[in-house]
């Protein structure tokens, strides 16, 4: 079965608070900085949801559990093979004595001697330059810092790149236990000559198989609080990206795990670009909207940004405070991936204007998070070519906590053939579960509601299934409803 929808302008700008629907005080809004190529947001075909018996056997519970996140986590410390190259050791304060041994100045001058599979390692003190790892002389590279986030690697000025750390063809590179620091002096929005690209704190560019764990990476942002409005400043990316004069990049893949990343401009770790691969993993990822909130043009921050074709595992991380002057910043975002290539499990997401959003996605797995006190909507499944969605098919959103969100616990937009099972959606603003009325061919199945306003319960399409609308409703548990048999009272 096939429905035709219109395409309508995605905006650009400052996105007006609009009325939408029943219960509705704002429509969900997609950053514009996360625009889907417009040759991908085209008419929905709806297919069979997923199997309603997944996961039937999975007790585990949702968040993050015990976990320990961040990069104070020493315990978690990998157990690498045994290097088979040479140690280079660097210190900038040679007559302090605490690193007798060292030899070179300047990280970059040891990177520089350094070849495949050799150790860097960087004693205790601040590092005022740009590092470039380049070319695959370099393969295996490890850039340790000797003693925990006690060397700091600071974006000098004036800097000679767009990027603090700049991995460009060098496969499986370390980098561990650095703090990590801005602000960087761009001057202006989109500086340089074309091809643009973005400030960013780390970039892995056609370089794959890299880690960065336990680190602090810190202040990715502009150094003039008047520029904090130009889209840059992500504090990690997989990828370059290229924005202008017309999209596009090169790919890369890492894991990125166990760090702390704050007081970004944009985006926290960003996965861009067909090929690309991520890992991001039990980090803690801060935007601290108390020292931005009084700018007023300031970039939407986002936590975790994974799109145009990149895939990625997003699993036990703490993502929080990511605001916009109205709702706009999303904790996790996760669009355009390859079918059935991503996963988004066990996170915490709390305290942001969106939670985790999804659009123009086959296949997705969100399950087990815990999403907490949005200012807005909690786990969004957009297909809505009027909201600049492409299809949104095979969408598995399973056994989350969903609580005290502003909007809706989980709202479907345009979204077909999904499956919704056994979450736990309570005490939100706008509906415990809310369909919109082109949400078509969904399983509904197993969840528990309660004291959401002012439907546990609300699906607005018309068709032959439950409660004469467009999907399929079993088993769940809720006290009220806008369609007679969508949630019992149980």
């Amino acid at each position: 079965m096939n429905k035709r929808r219109f395409l309508l302008p995605l905006p650009t700008a400052v996105i007006a608070v609009v009325i939408f629907g029943a219960g509705q005080a704002w429509a969900w809004t997609k950053d514009p900085d996360s625009a889907v190529n417009p040759a991908n947001v085209v008419t929905s075909t709806l297919l069979s949801p997923p199997d309603a018996t997944l996961g039937a056997l999975d007790t585990s519970a949702a968040g993050i559990a015990d976990t320990v996140v961040g990069a104070d986590d020493g315990s978690a410390y990998p157990t690498d093979p045994t290097s088979s190259g040479t140690t280079f050791w660097v210190d900038n304060t040679p007559g302090d004595g605490d690193c007798p041994q060292a030899t070179y100045l300047t990280i970059q001058a040891a990177v520089n001697a350094s070849g495949a599979n050799d150790t860097v390692k960087v004693c205790p003190g601040t590092y005022a330059e740009q590092v470039s790892i380049i070319g695959h002389a370099h393969d295996g590279l490890r850039l340790e810092s000797l003693t925990p986030l006690a060397a700091t690697i600071q974006w000098p000025t004036p800097e000679t790149l767009h990027q603090l750390i700049y991995i460009n063809q060098a496969d499986a590179v370390t980098i561990r236990g650095f703090t990590i620091s801005g602000p960087f002096p761009s001057l202006a929005c989109a500086s340089g000559a074309p091809p643009i690209d973005r400030h960013e704190g780390i970039l892995f560019d056609q370089a794959f198989n890299g880690r960065i764990d336990h680190n602090r990476i810190t202040m990715i942002r502009d150094a003039d609080p008047n520029l904090w409005g130009c889209q840059q400043g992500d504090a990690v990316s997989i990828g370059r990206r290229i924005d202008a004069p017309t999209p596009g990049g090169s790919a890369g893949s890492a894991q990125v795990d166990h760090n702390v990343i704050d007081r970004y401009q944009k985006n926290g770790v960003q996965a861009v670009n067909s090929g690309t691969s991520a890992i991001v993993r039990a980090n803690t990822i801060t935007y601290v909207v108390s020292e931005t909130a009084a700018i007023p043009f300031r970039a939407a921050p986002n936590g975790i940004v994974v799109f145009r074709g990149a895939a990625a595992t997003v699993e036990q991380d703490v993502i929080s405070g990511n605001h916009w002057t109205t709702p706009l910043s999303t904790g996790i975002i996760l669009d355009q991936s390859p079918s059935s290539s991503s996963e988004v499990d066990h996170n915490r997401v709390s305290d942001n204007d969106y939670g985790i959003e999804t659009d123009t996605q086959i296949g997705l797995d969100i399950s087990h998070n815990s999403v907490l006190n949005s200012t807005a909507d909690a786990i969004t499944v957009c297909g809505d070519p009027g909201q600049g969605c492409g299809p949104a098919e095979q969408i598995v959103v399973r056994a989350n906590d969903v609580d005290n969100n502003g909007g809706s616990g989980i709202l479907l937009l345009g979204a077909d053939s999904n499956l919704v099972k056994a979450d736990h959606v309570a005490g939100n603003g706008m509906d415990g579960i809310h369909l919109d009325a082109s949400s078509m061919g969904n399983q509904v199945l197993e969840d528990h509601m309660s004291t959401n306003v002012p439907y546990d319960c609300e699906d607005n399409s018309l068709g032959s299934g439950t409660g004469g609308t467009a999907n399929t409703w079993t088993n769940d548990v809720g006290a009220t409803e806008n369609r007679p048999g969508l949630c019992n009272a149980t």
